[in-house]
């Protein structure tokens, strides 16, 4: 039924959009009359409408809805929300987040507005300080899951089988297995025409460049002037092949010998890059000339890795760019810094450290500015055929060297020393040469199952140390103490130099058959 609403203007007020009678009493005599016409004006008016109980004072027209939980009656919305007049299911009883548990390890189960101790199914459930998922118990606990988690710098890394972290593992040049040669992967990156010996390699400093030093498998005899082209004169020759972008699809590879190699890289035993352009070599021979000459005359040359000077015509004697002559029988060689190099004196078991100074240039002569300093004379042995390579180590200033005919590990403090007498013979003038008196050697490695050492390399404060006898390398700290081993797969008689390439992985030379092998962890 439409009524009719006699209102005055002054009792009349704006409540969030509805017209709503405030009083029934005129302020004034003269207060307008305002006429409406609807079907209610407030809730009760509708208590007998069957449209709804509800006044709508937009329409001023009766709606459905409700006006206290009575009006709902149904099985889940039982709860009259007053301010939207419609019926709403009941907010349940307990928690509705994780925020409304108040007492620790309680989460909340929305279903039943429970809180519940919290359990876990896996270790995403867990964050730290508990990263760890214990299932038995469905309790976070303590541990790690990644490296991460582990604080501590003296155990970095996490073992995820056991959830504890644990110290890195050590050497891993050749890799963390039992040591067998199914534990790793060895790489072949290079594998001459036809088999020579290669006995040592090194990376070029500058340039993504191998050198592989060779020399020819030894021939018996004498080589004399009389014969100066017999097989044994043929065989005094040595080599290098540089292979640039080893170990990619891209590699090429450039075999290369100097045009008096006869002297000057005869039967060489091992190489050490320099500074700049620079790298040397040292023979294993009683002389550079023919052999039925009694003059013990050779030693370490200095050569150019400059492609356009190395092995290349100087207008000279050979591309070689110095050499001094007072180390027969040299077994080992290693770069310190500038032009100066230290040898292993096969002929006086003694460590010899050569300062080339300035380089005479490619082809000449000139040896005037080197010195010769001799260092524990009789204290090495040599083993003919089986390189003792060596390493100059920065951080502490020590030169490890392969003692291979005592079979262990020496050290030389270099910062210890002082000159003393001049040896003999020798047959250049010189600026300087002499014994070292008060040098400091030590052992380093000794009866630690070695039978002939020959390659050396450092890395990461890892001493590895191949044997040559067995084929083996073995991982020893800075203090000899034995790490782990792994077996390569050349057997005895042809492990020779290692080398630590840029990326970090170590390589090796085969004496059998001139191959170059990577190690792949």
């Amino acid at each position: 039924m439409i009524k009719k609403y006699v209102l005055f203007a002054s009792s009349l007020m704006w409540c969030g959009g509805l017209l709503t009678s405030c009083g029934t009493e005129p302020s004034s005599s003269d207060d307008d009359v305002i006429v409406i016409a609807g079907e209610c004006t407030r809730d009760a008016e509708c208590a007998d409408s069957s449209t709804g109980p509800v006044c709508d004072l937009s329409t001023l027209t009766c709606k459905a809805g409700c006006l206290n939980d009575s009006d709902c009656d149904g099985e889940e919305k039982t709860v009259c929300d007053t301010s939207t007049n419609a019926c709403v299911a009941p907010e349940p009883e307990g928690c509705a987040a994780d925020a409304d548990c108040q007492n620790d390890g309680e989460v909340c189960e929305v279903a039943t507005g429970a809180c519940v101790p919290f359990t876990c199914e896996a270790d995403t459930d867990c964050e730290a300080p508990t990263p760890v998922c214990e299932v038995a118990t469905g309790a976070c606990v303590a541990g790690c899951v990644t490296d991460a988690d582990c604080v501590d710098a003296a155990l970095p890394q996490c073992n995820v089988d056991a959830h504890e972290c644990e110290a890195a593992p050590v050497a891993t040049l050749i890799g963390t297995g039992d040591g067998s040669v199914e534990s790793v992967n060895f790489a072949t990156i290079y594998t001459p025409p036809t088999p020579i010996e290669s006995t040592d390699l090194g990376f070029h400093p500058e340039r993504d460049e191998l050198w592989v030093l060779h020399r020819e498998f030894e021939v018996s005899g004498e080589c004399t002037e009389a014969n100066p082209s017999s097989a044994r004169c043929n065989s005094l020759w040595g080599s290098t092949t540089i292979i640039s972008l080893p170990g990619s699809p891209l590699q090429r590879e450039d075999r290369r010998m100097d045009a008096n190699a006869w002297h000057f890289m005869r039967r060489p035993t091992s190489m050490a890059m320099g500074v700049g352009e620079m790298f040397a070599t040292c023979a294993e021979a009683a002389t550079g000339n023919f052999e039925d000459n009694d003059v013990n005359f050779i030693g370490p040359t200095l050569w150019s890795t400059d492609l356009d000077i190395y092995a290349r015509p100087s207008g000279g004697n050979g591309s070689h760019m110095d050499m001094l002559h007072a180390t027969p029988w040299c077994m080992g060689i290693a770069h310190e810094r500038d032009n100066v190099y230290w040898v292993l004196n096969g002929d006086a078991g003694s460590i010899d450290r050569y300062n080339f100074n300035m380089d005479h240039g490619p082809g000449a002569d000139d040896h005037a500015d080197g010195e010769i300093w001799r260092y524990v004379p009789g204290e090495l042995s040599r083993v003919a055929n089986v390189p003792s390579h060596m390493e100059y180590h920065e951080a502490d200033e020590h030169l490890y060297v392969v003692d291979t005919g005592n079979a262990r590990l020496i050290k030389l403090d270099t910062t210890q020393g002082t000159l003393g007498s001049p040896f003999t013979p020798v047959y250049e003038p010189l600026m300087s040469y002499g014994f070292m008196n008060d040098t400091a050697m030590t052992e380093v490695i000794v009866d630690q199952g070695l039978v002939q050492p020959s390659g050396l390399a450092i890395y990461e404060n890892t001493l590895y140390v191949g044997d040559h006898a067995t084929g083996m390398i073995h991982a020893f700290d800075m203090d000899g103490q034995k790490l782990r081993a792994l077996q390569t797969p050349l057997g005895e008689g042809a492990l020779a130099g290692l080398e630590v390439g840029p990326k970090g992985k170590l390589w090796f030379t085969d004496m059998k058959s001139g191959a170059v092998y990577r190690i792949d962890p």
